[in-house]
């Protein structure tokens, strides 16, 4: 099994990554921005799986790829679970988000 962290918590260049457990630690307590990734936090590629995004409230991007079922499951169940958070839930679709930031960046006349 194989799992490769690109980046994982807001580091510096040259410094390790946070390890999975700080991740599902995050995800517990600060909601996924959904306007960044249209809720596509976990996407299959062949025999792997990529987990990338970023939080709302707090910058910690993560980008990990891996074939490993103990490190997919237990994220997958976090992400979902952060998906169904008041918190995730309030923020609007991107396309509705989009469309205000539009309106709201117009000159006016």
């Amino acid at each position: 099994m194989t799992t490769i962290v690109y980046s994982n918590g807001s580091k510096m260049a040259g410094q390790a990554p946070d390890s999975i457990g700080e991740l599902l630690e995050v995800l517990k307590r600060e909601p996924l921005d959904r306007y960044l990734f249209d809720g596509h936090f976990i996407t299959p590629h062949g025999n792997t799986v990529r987990f990338f995004g970023n939080f709302l409230t707090v910058s910690h991007v993560f980008n990990i790829d891996t074939d490993d079922p103990d490190v997919i499951q237990p994220l997958t169940r976090a992400i979902r679970r952060n998906q169904r958070t008041p918190a995730y839930l309030a923020q609007p679709y991107s396309k509705e988000r989009r469309a205000n930031e539009r309106r709201s960046n117009r000159c006016l006349p």
